[in-house]
């Protein structure tokens, strides 16, 4: 059986960790992003293997509305971060090409 929930620092731990992954993500630290991101998706495992107290609803819901709306940010400088990089990527396939083409003649 599990130990019983503290519901009140777990919900606000989730909040937290959703707010500093978004900080995070904004700040370019995206390995800090992924590690927040494994200890949040540990935190809902547990907050959500049992239905919480009546009382607690309601920040729970906030939490998790935070929690949807920073994803939707993170999400977006991701995708930025994304093409970005493939950019990048892309200037450096033609970059060797160019030099290939150099070498070879």
């Amino acid at each position: 059986m599990n130990p019983p929930i503290d519901w009140e620092p777990q919900i606000q731990q989730l909040r937290s960790l959703s707010f500093e992954m978004l900080e995070q993500a904004q700040a370019g630290e995206w390995e800090i992003v992924t590690e927040r991101e494994e200890q949040r998706r540990a935190l809902l495992d547990e907050l959500f293997q049992s239905p919480p107290p009546v009382q607690w609803i309601p920040l729970l819901k906030d939490a998790v509305q935070v929690t949807l709306t920073s994803d939707a940010q993170v999400q977006e400088l991701a995708r930025t971060e994304m093409d970005k990089l493939s950019d990048d990527l892309r200037a450096l396939r033609q970059g060797r090409r160019a030099l290939s083409a150099y070498d070879a003649s």
